[in-house]
């Protein structure tokens, strides 16, 4: 059987730094789809099949290529993916997919030489085809072709691989692609770099355990992981390359299944190999294996290819960054068993049938903390408890976390959160009332803790802001018989020595009930309870400054924020003239106007118990 390799499209690395720095133009956010093109079933195919990231289905659109081949590449940028080269005949066509309509066409720029068994990777503004097979001898070539993504030419800029290969693989971190194993008589583990600054490429020296050809590749933000291969054996190992120090290591979990002339495609949270050559009967194969970035555990879901394929080529795409509204897709409240999810782009809440609740979270009360792939949702009343569950973003599954609290807690406030953890302050908690000291959650590990921090005020229910530097709590509630206290004391969390001070207070009402929502440059808090207003107040971060900034429609206390790039969505909540309010109303940040509402929750929900967008 021929053997060859996909190509593959690497995840855009930079989008968290992007969004803190608010360079959205530069880079998009994670994809939403992937796209796996063409290959071999036992003949040339020519068939796209789609895999929906949100929820794991897999189909065929229809929108196919406009000619059978196998062994080609592929790269991408936010709008598009482009599948290169490929057989029969040594193609040199480049066939171009629009992720806005699943449509493709060839625009008749195409490569200088027509080639097989080729890689590709991305930077944000040209794509690499690189290496590869062509007739008439030498045959195999280190080549590496350059398409510009702003106007679709394409040239070969003359820094090429060091060594001339075929059946190789490559992930990219944000500065650089990486070209890892291939065949060049015979098979070979080098690793080659390409600077995408300047567009040389060398052989660093840190190369892969194991030489091999035919593998596929994906990537996170930290870690590029190399899938399967022949060696000439077939294999199963994932090789992790940690583009922080370029050293390489196999972690040891590995595919289900060995498997050569696979492809490979990326989510923000996963890795998805489809595909591939197998040593035994059938000998082709439709399965798609999962790889979780966050704990590197492989598994095969069981939604598959609808045929069997090898030597095709894959792409992410559908990018949220061109979803019209911001860089997030969609945001989340909780409810007693099901999560309500908010469009950012049709500004529409539905349930979100995929994500029931599996029962620890069963009132109100409830807090959150999130990261770019989960969301943590913990505490409960009237039966607190210690129990949390976990909603993954990039499929809307929800899992429990069994008893994930340090304490047995309730009414926590809103998260905030550094890179790499994820803070909760305060809260209900019988055996003292108020509770002061500070939660961390390592995202890494999963592991929650208390810290030595602990709260200048003991309270609930403050509405919370975080920057790359620090998080801020806004005012609360605090419960100490024989007499209740609102504050409006503004304290701020330092991520680096996490320690707390206080900075200042936000507006002359002392209440509570507040809703927070934020951009890039400003935390704003709007309404509150007891009693009842409507003002909203604005945090300037490079000043720590609070200032007036306008009013809400209505009176409204007990709603939850959903942040996008642009809007603020202020979700549910009680309020004097509708007390089972279900209205979404809008803040634009750019002109500090409160529209709406814009939508509702439906069946009635007012402020369900907890919000975080993905």
């Amino acid at each position: 059987m021929a053997s060859g390799v996909f190509g593959l499209r690497k995840v855009y690395k930079k989008q968290v730094q992007n969004v803190t720095d608010n360079n959205l133009a530069s880079w998009p956010e994670g994809a939403t789809r992937g796209y796996y093109g063409g290959g071999w079933s036992p003949t040339a195919i020519n068939t796209i099949t789609r895999l929906d990231f949100l929820n794991e289905t897999v189909s065929n659109p229809g929108n196919n290529l406009p000619s059978a081949r196998y062994a080609l590449a592929a790269v991408s940028n936010a709008s598009y993916g482009y599948y290169g080269g490929g057989e029969p005949a040594y193609l040199c066509t480049i066939t171009r997919l629009d992720f806005s309509n699943e449509t493709t066409s060839d625009p008749g720029n195409n490569l200088p030489t027509g080639r097989n068994t080729l890689t590709a990777s991305s930077s944000s503004s040209y794509g690499y085809y690189a290496g590869g097979f062509y007739d008439p001898p030498p045959g195999r070539i280190n080549t590496i072709t350059r398409l510009d993504f702003s106007n679709e030419t394409v040239s070969d800029p003359g820094n090429n691989l060091p060594t001339a290969r075929s059946g190789l693989a490559a992930s990219s971190s944000s500065s650089y692609g990486y070209f890892g194993g291939g065949f060049s008589v015979p098979y070979i583990n080098t690793i080659t770099r390409l600077d995408f600054s300047n567009e040389t490429a060398s052989d660093p020296g840190n190369n892969l355990p194991t030489a091999r050809t035919g593998l596929a590749a994906v990537s996170n933000a930290s870690y590029g992981y190399y899938g399967g291969g022949t060696t000439p054996t077939i294999i199963n190992t994932i090789t992790k390359l940690d583009f922080t120090n370029e050293t390489v290591s196999d972690p040891g979990n590995n595919l289900p299944t060995a498997r050569s002339s696979l492809a490979a495609t990326s989510s923000s949270s996963y890795g998805y190999y489809g595909g591939g050559e197998i040593a035994t009967p059938p000998f082709i194969i439709n399965t798609i294996s999962k790889l979780d970035f966050f704990n590197e555990t492989v598994s095969d879901p069981g939604n598959n290819f609808p045929t069997v394929r090898y030597n095709l080529a894959a792409v992410s795409g559908g990018a949220s960054v061109a979803r019209g509204k911001g860089y997030k897709t969609y945001g989340y409240v909780s409810t007693v068993t099901q999560y309500i999810r908010f469009d950012f782009l049709s500004e529409t809440a539905t349930d979100s049938s995929s994500a029931s609740s599996p029962g620890s979270i069963t009132s109100h009360g409830v807090g959150q903390i999130s990261n770019n792939n989960y969301g943590y949702f913990a505490g409960n009343i009237p039966s607190i408890t210690k129990d949390a569950e976990r909603l993954d973003f990039s499929n809307e599954t929800v899992s429990s976390m069994g008893e994930f609290l340090p304490v047995v807690m309730s009414n926590i406030s809103p998260n905030v959160k550094s890179s790499n953890y994820g803070y909760q302050v305060g809260g209900f908690y019988p055996p003292s009332l108020e509770y002061s000291n500070v939660r961390r959650l390592e995202f890494s590990s999963e592991v929650f803790y208390d810290i030595p921090t602990v709260m200048p005020e003991k309270g609930r229910y403050s509405q919370n802001f975080s920057t790359q530097s620090y998080g801020y709590f806004m005012g609360g509630y605090y419960y100490d018989a024989p007499g209740d206290d609102w504050f409006t004391t503004i304290s701020r969390l330092d991520f680096i020595s996490e320690t707390v001070s206080i900075i200042g207070s936000i507006g002359p009402t002392t209440c509570d009930g507040r809703t927070a929502v934020q951009n890039n440059l400003n935390g704003y808090v709007c309404g509150g309870s007891f009693p009842y207003i409507k003002e909203i107040y604005k945090m300037e971060f490079t000043t720590e400054n609070v200032s007036a900034a306008g009013n809400m429609p209505y009176e409204i206390s007990g709603a939850h924020g959903l942040p996008d790039t642009h809007y603020g969505y202020i979700c549910g909540g009680w309020s004097p003239a509708s007390p089972t309010s279900s209205n979404i109303s809008k803040l634009d940040f750019s002109t500090e106007i409160v529209s709406g509402p814009t939508n509702k929750f439906p069946a009635g929900i007012r402020s369900a118990n907890a919000g975080t967008p993905n």
